[in-house]
């Protein structure tokens, strides 16, 4: 099951990452996510296993966590933030709603 489209009321703007320069990080052609946007601080854990606080999280049709990797810049209510981690949640049958999240700095 995914999760349902009602839930989906609100949009983001994505840069995602697509790596380091000699002038710093690069970023692909920002594009429109449509997803559950939750501002709630948290700790999470990053890729490299450190432990950050995450003050947003998002939740998105899943099958969406490649195109949102970390590094990538999320703009929400006019304010910038950096992705932490993402990944996709399949609930494997579980009746759970399947879907990508998204946590930001």
């Amino acid at each position: 099951m995914r999760i349902p489209a009602r839930f989906l009321v609100h949009t983001v703007t994505v840069k995602p990452y697509t790596g380091r320069s000699s002038s710093g990080p690069r970023y692909g052609t920002p594009f429109t996510l449509v997803c559950m946007a939750q501002g709630a601080r948290r700790w999470v854990r990053g890729t490299d296993g450190t432990q950050l606080l995450s003050t947003l999280s998002l939740y998105a049709a899943p099958g969406q966590a490649s195109v949102v990797p970390a590094g990538s810049q999320v703009v929400w209510n006019g304010a910038t933030t950096t992705v932490i981690a993402s990944s996709d949640r399949d609930s494997g049958g579980l009746g759970a709603p399947d879907h990508t999240e998204v946590v930001c700095e």
